[in-house]
């Protein structure tokens, strides 16, 4: 065994620092050289942008020097993981290279402690192949390590953390502009998804997507019980039925399922009556990548009723990504009408006046477009990957945020339109100022935001039902 304390009294002279320590070899932790993030290149590295891997800090730490005397700074990071992408299996890693290195270098977190609800914490140190102790002013000035954490998947796949780093060939950088550290970010991951991924059937058999569906992500399902009507026996007068939701993910051919459907009920008391929609939250497992579903109505209680929605025996298939797109790049070129000629003009006004004329007699639209790198400048349109809503107050009271239509696309980005809710304004309670603006996202958490609009009451603009009058 080696004798650490005679090492280190003879290392802490050789490497000119008072904080140096021996590193005895290799750390535990350190697998080999590594090959870079080839993003969307064969097929199993992709940028991972839904928070299933998060590098929250990365800090500098003692000098760390090997036995043949070369001393490296050193860096402590901590990363966070989803509980899901941990319970299926995926292993926390990091890649790091200097700017002199040929190929980059691999290593492994160890899982620690103090993480928010609904994530691991994940811990890692850079000991070698960083920056060298004892170089000149310039060589510091033109250093730095390249840090590029992700999360190695039971298939093989490589989701490299890119909720901080907006580009496709972006890292972590460590270097002296930046203060040798990646400071802390409490805005991002955060947990609060402020929107969920959901796919919606609606009536009609239509069905709306929110947001790309993301393996190692959840999607939310709802149902409009008016789909299927049959099949909803009772027995001494309860409900003796349920519609239930199944989803299939491939390529594993597992399957989720769970009721779509609940009761309000009277006094304790349900009945068919009361039937209602509620939603399915489904976690989608990493390595997805497509998801069918469908839908059954059955009766028990004797009944021994059947009926199915499943796209005519085809079901309802929906592609899933590896990771989210890349966030919205850019909001703006507005077109609006509130003329009877509903034809869009370029612009929209600030504040607008609802009048008797505009309510009965005009269009009241406004119109905006959105740009999001590699998705609306691409392929075919896929307008349920981005979140596309109007936030709404009305005399200062917030509204539910409603979804923007979809039009086309329009040279290289996606425009949405908003069309002004001039029913609810008139059989709704009695008003003086609509306040509405515009909000895009690809992920449901990090939103692009427009300017602030306003719609201000005339006192002409009159429901008599009102009450207190006009």
């Amino acid at each position: 065994m080696k004798n650490v304390l005679w090492l280190t009294l003879v290392l802490l002279t050789g490497c000119g620092v008072q904080d140096a320590f021996v590193d005895e070899g290799e750390p535990e932790d350190f697998d080999s050289v590594a090959d870079a993030p080839l993003l969307g290149a064969d097929g199993k590295d992709a940028a991972e942008r839904g928070c299933q891997i998060v590098l929250r800090s990365l800090q500098r730490g003692a000098t760390s020097c090997t036995s043949t005397g070369v001393c490296w700074w050193t860096w402590t990071g901590l990363i966070d993981v989803s509980t899901q992408a941990e319970s299926e299996g995926a292993r926390v890693k990091v890649l790091f290279k200097n700017i002199d290195a040929v190929r980059w270098s691999s290593l492994s977190a160890t899982r620690t402690t103090g993480a928010a609800p609904g994530f691991s914490r994940y811990r890692f140190r850079l000991t070698r192949d960083t920056v060298r102790d004892g170089m000149s002013a310039t060589a510091y000035s033109r250093a730095n390590v390249s840090v590029a954490p992700y999360l190695l998947t039971t298939t093989g796949a490589r989701l490299f953390d890119h909720n901080r780093v907006p580009g496709e060939l972006d890292a972590y950088v460590l270097n002296q502009a930046g203060g040798w550290q990646v400071g802390a970010d409490a805005a991002s991951c955060s947990g609060d998804v402020v929107v969920p991924r959901a796919l919606d059937f609606q009536n009609g058999y239509r069905t709306q997507q929110r947001g790309t569906l993301v393996a190692g992500q959840p999607v939310t399902l709802t149902y409009a019980l008016d789909r299927l009507t049959s099949c909803r026996g009772t027995h001494n007068g309860y409900p003796a039925w349920d519609l239930e939701a199944f989803v299939r993910f491939a390529p594993s051919g597992t399957i989720a399922q769970g009721t779509v459907r609940g009761f309000d009920s009277l006094y304790g008391v349900p009945s068919n009556a009361g039937a209602r929609s509620v939603p399915l939250n489904v976690n989608i497992p990493i390595g997805t990548t497509s998801l069918e579903v469908w839908f059954k109505n059955w009766s028990g209680a004797g009944m021994n009723c059947e009926a199915w929605d499943s796209n005519l025996g085809s079901n309802y298939r929906f592609p899933v990504s590896a990771a989210a797109p890349a966030r919205v790049g850019w909001v703006g070129n507005p077109g609006s009408s509130f003329t009877r000629a509903c034809a869009r003009a370029e612009g929209a006004p600030a504040s607008m006046t609802m009048d008797s004329y505009l309510q009965t007699r005009a269009c009241a639209f406004v119109e905006l477009d959105v740009y999001v790198p590699g998705l609306t400048d691409s392929g075919e349109a896929q307008p349920g990957a981005v979140f596309a809503q109007a936030e709404l107050k009305l005399d200062g009271v917030a509204l539910p945020a409603t979804d923007l239509s979809f039009v086309g696309k329009v040279g290289n980005d996606y425009r949405f339109h908003f069309e002004v809710p001039k029913s609810e304004l008139y059989y709704g309670p009695k008003w003086q100022r609509l306040e509405y603006g515009f909000r895009f996202s690809t992920d449901g958490r990090v939103w692009t935001r427009e300017a602030t609009r306003t719609i201000e009451r005339d006192v002409s603009f009159c429901n008599p039902a009102w009450a207190g009058g006009c």
